[in-house]
């Protein structure tokens, strides 16, 4: 099972829209149903008042799935058509271009923006989430977590009174952990003097 560490359902379904198009058929406009899930993202996260409320109008395409700058094909990026000025480089100083007032301009926004406020399970807290495709189920009015069997992660989450978390399976046996350990024999790194 792969991990998704620190990535909830909803981010998922974000990460399946982006993913799905085939790397020759981008860029991907998204329309309709997509759109909405992903203007939802944007509001549930930390460019709710800076770029969600600069967003150019349905028919000027404001987000839309672009080829990414590394190699592999499945590398992807998601844009922003926003009116200027970019909110966060109007003050930056004249070394940053932050466009005028109306001018059409476009930024490139991380997946892991979009729904990271949302309050709801992680994928690695229900099981086999990781390998069901949550897009469109979740974007549905209605959709609840009840129902999903909530297991316990392979890492860290805190106990902090979220609903789901109250009925959680027993301990996961095994836990990610980072940079714990230096590896089996080595001692480290030593100079020679």
């Amino acid at each position: 099972m792969p991990v998704w560490q620190n990535v909830n359902l909803k981010q998922k379904a974000i990460f399946e829209i982006i993913q799905r198009e085939e790397a020759r058929d981008l860029p991907y406009y998204l329309n309709d149903e997509e759109l909405e899930f992903f203007i939802r993202g944007l509001a549930c996260g930390p460019h709710a008042k800076s770029y969600l409320p600069r967003l150019v109008e349905r028919d000027k395409r404001p987000i839309y799935i672009a080829r990414g700058y590394a190699p592999p094909t499945y590398s992807r990026v998601v844009k922003l058509r926003f009116y200027g000025p970019d909110p966060f480089t109007k003050d930056a100083g004249p070394s940053w271009s932050a466009g005028s007032p109306g001018e059409l301009m476009e930024y490139t926004v991380g997946w892991r923006w979009f729904y990271p406020y949302w309050d709801g399970p992680l994928v690695d807290e229900v099981e086999n989430a990781w390998d069901t495709k949550q897009w469109p189920d979740i974007a549905r009015h209605g959709w609840t977590w009840q129902g999903l069997k909530i297991i316990t992660p392979p890492y860290w989450v805190p106990e902090d009174g979220r609903p789901w978390r109250l009925d959680r399976s027993e301990e996961y046996s095994m836990r990610v952990a980072k940079g714990k350990g230096r590896g089996k024999g080595n001692t480290g790194y030593t100079r020679a003097q």
